[in-house]
Parts: structure tokens; C-alpha cells; sequence
């Protein structure tokens, strides 16, 4: 999956401190993708995946970028969430702003790495560090006439969110960045690059599912539920709860 970053119309070179989180390889162990983009292994198909990857940082002047690669396998995110916050409890240490996912049930990797940074910062700032503010950015989710993108969910309560106008030099910026991803050519083909969305995330329970409903995700053979995603995160999170008492 492509990392939560500032969005793609910004110039990447002007954020001098920025560290980019890429969580996943992007290359589900079923094969099934990596056949379809005539890769013969999922090994294969993750190489190609970082290379799209690095040529997004080149074409945004994001190679000063600290770049740190967890590499879990692909659609397995929730299955090692221990591991993706110990990683991006380091790597959030001094920041004042992270962006990230919604917890839109459009992907469960993309859930988790909302419920990964929410939790990360969470045991930082109960180990005496700073909290910092967390914002996010829309992908995609189920809408009322199937896939929908780059608008956000109805939060609870008054939640503002900056709709940002793309120049025409930050169209061809962005859309520049985009081609790099040529094995998600189907998917990202569903999204505009007129405006970019941000708000202030929301407080998420975990516990319950993105939204009402079939989450996008359930419509895919992903092996993934949103009702088992529940699971593993309250799971994780009474782990979690012992950690913050001290007790592991």
C-alpha cells in the first residue's frame, strides 16, 4: 500500500524533518495479485512495489525523506499490529504532527494503521512523551453506490475537515506521483486529484466497525472481516491496556 504522507499536490521537499512510514510490502501472500501483474512470486511483486515506491520520492524531492519499511506482508496488518506500533512508537518519538489513515473500512492494512498510530501515540504520551496531533487524510470506503473516495465518514460529533484546491502545477505534480504506482494503475484510477482532504482524527473505538453495514473490504476474497478486525483489535488492545499499567 502506498504510505500516509502529506498530500500529493504538496512539495515534498519543503518538509525538511519528514519521516515516511511504509507498513506493509504491498504484496498479499495468496500470489493471486502478483499473478495478475504477471509476477511469478509475491517476493517479486513486493520488489516491484518498492520500486514504485521509490520513484514517488524522487519525483516529489522526498529523498532527504527518513524512510522506514516494516514489511509486513500485505492484507496481514491487524495480524501484526505488536509489531507495527513498537516500530511507529520509534518512529513518532519528537514529532508535533502525524497524518495517517481514517478508520473507514475501505482496506483493513488502512484501519490498522489508523488504530496503530491512534495507539502508538497514545503509549508514548503515557510514558512521558508528547502527543502528537494526529490528522488524516480520506482513500476510500463503501459509499452508496459501491466505491467511493477522498471523502471522509460522518464522525461523531463536529468534526471540520480543509478541503485543499489543487493548482494546475500540483495536479501534474500529483498526478506524476501517482503514474509511479503502475501495478495500482485499476485502483487509483478511481480517484480525482481536483482536491486533497484533511482533518483532525477523530476518537475511534475499535471496537466497533467503521460504519453500518458491509465494510468495502468484506466484498473482497481478503480472508478479512470487519467483525474479526473488531476482534483483533480489542485483542491488541487488552495487551495494550497491560502494557500501559506496567504490568509486561
Amino acid at each position: 500500500m502506498p504510505p500516509a504522507a502529506p498530500g500529493a499536490g504538496a512539495h515534498l521537499k519543503y518538509w525538511p524533518n519528514l519521516t515516511i512510514v511504509h507498513v506493509t510490502d504491498g504484496a498479499p501472500r495468496d500470489g493471486a495479485d502478483a499473478r495478475r501483474e504477471g509476477f511469478s512470486s509475491p517476493d517479486g511483486y513486493a520488489k516491484a512495489r518498492r520500486e514504485e515506491l521509490g520513484c514517488a520520492l524522487r519525483e516529489g524531492e522526498a529523498e532527504h525523506a527518513r524512510l522506514i519499511q516494516i514489511g509486513v506482508p500485505d492484507q496481514e496488518a491487524i495480524a501484526n499490529i505488536g509489531e507495527v506500533i513498537q516500530h511507529l512508537r520509534q518512529a513518532l518519538a519528537g514529532y508535533e504532527v502525524v497524518i495517517t489513515h481514517p478508520y473507514e473500512g475501505g482496506h483493513p492494512d488502512h484501519d490498522a494503521c489508523a488504530f496503530a498510530v491512534h495507539h502508538a501515540v497514545e503509549l508514548n504520551r503515557a510514558r512521558g512523551g508528547g502527543r502528537p496531533l494526529i490528522l488524516e487524510s480520506p482513500f476510500y470506503h463503501a459509499g452508496p453506490s459501491g466505491f467511493e473516495v477522498g471523502t471522509f465518514l460522518k464522525a461523531d460529533g463536529w468534526m471540520p475537515e480543509v478541503c485543499y484546491r489543487l493548482s494546475e502545477e500540483e495536479k501534474e505534480r500529483k498526478q506524476r506521483l501517482v503514474a509511479c504506482f503502475r501495478t495500482q494503475k485499476e485502483t487509483l484510477s478511481g480517484f480525482h486529484d481536483e482536491t486533497e482532504r484533511f482533518r483532525i482524527a477523530p476518537v475511534y473505538d475499535f471496537s466497533r466497525p467503521a460504519h453500518e453495514g458491509k465494510v468495502l473490504y468484506e466484498h473482497y476474497p481478503w480472508g478479512m472481516t470487519s467483525d474479526r478486525f473488531c476482534e483483533l483489535a480489542q485483542e491488541a488492545e487488552t495487551e495494550l491496556e497491560k502494557e500501559w499499567a506496567g504490568k509486561v
